[in-house]
């Protein structure tokens, strides 16, 4: 059975097929294949020398990010998935950072941030969980959220200025230099998103300031 996952929320699509754990195709090796995801599927299905009926399961990032990206991938995801007759599975770009950097710095708390309009930015806070994705400036909210944690990693846009900034002054921040989660965790870590894939007539749904979750 083949997992397929796809990134809505970087800089470009990507998308990386899998089997058992094990990375087959990533779209981003292959830079003429990541602008449509329709090319890169077959792209990388030709890659692989497997068929579209051997996909078993799909993993799709809803954001927050790029919005019209972040939709165009997802109905990506569950027209596939509509047609394959099987679930799509979803993961906020704040856990997928955050689950990515939480390997990389020893389990440490991590503030993700994704730049919106208006000065105004999505930010996640994930501490072996996604606590919550709020969102409003960054100034205001970042130090709300950390007024607990002594010491926390930083991924996203907005690194540098939550590095600068005098509320945290007393805080020990790492700097991910990550902008983004990788994609392939999807793969690597598919147990963690597979658990409760979404079916027809329900369907993935992008994360937006409007239909903001919070996780409790």
């Amino acid at each position: 059975m083949l997992t397929v996952a796809i990134s809505t929320s970087s800089g470009q699509f990507a998308l990386v097929i899998g089997a058992d754990n094990h990375i087959l195709f990533d779209s981003s090796a292959y830079p003429e294949h990541e602008r449509e995801l329709d090319d890169a599927l077959s792209a990388g299905l030709t890659h692989c020398n497997r068929e579209i009926t051997e996909i078993g399961q799909i993993i799709v990032d809803i954001g927050p990010g790029g919005t019209s990206r972040v939709r165009t991938g997802i109905a990506f995801a569950n027209a596939l998935a509509y047609s394959a007759g099987i679930g799509v599975a979803t993961v906020s770009s704040m856990e997928l950072a955050g689950i990515d950097a939480g390997y990389k710095f020893g389990g440490l708390p991590v503030v993700n941030t994704v730049k919106s309009i208006k000065g105004n930015a999505y930010i996640g806070l994930y501490n072996q969980r996604l606590i919550s994705i709020d969102y409003g400036t960054v100034h205001d909210m970042v130090p709300k959220l950390v007024r607990d944690f002594d010491k926390f990693t930083v991924v996203g846009f907005h690194r540098d200025a939550i590095l600068r900034m005098p509320a945290l002054k007393d805080k020990f921040i790492i700097d991910s230099m990550m902008s983004f989660g990788n994609v392939r965790i999807m793969i690597e870590k598919s147990d963690l998103f597979t658990r409760n894939p979404l079916h027809f007539p329900t369907f993935a749904q992008p994360i937006t300031e409007k239909t903001l979750i919070h996780h409790e």
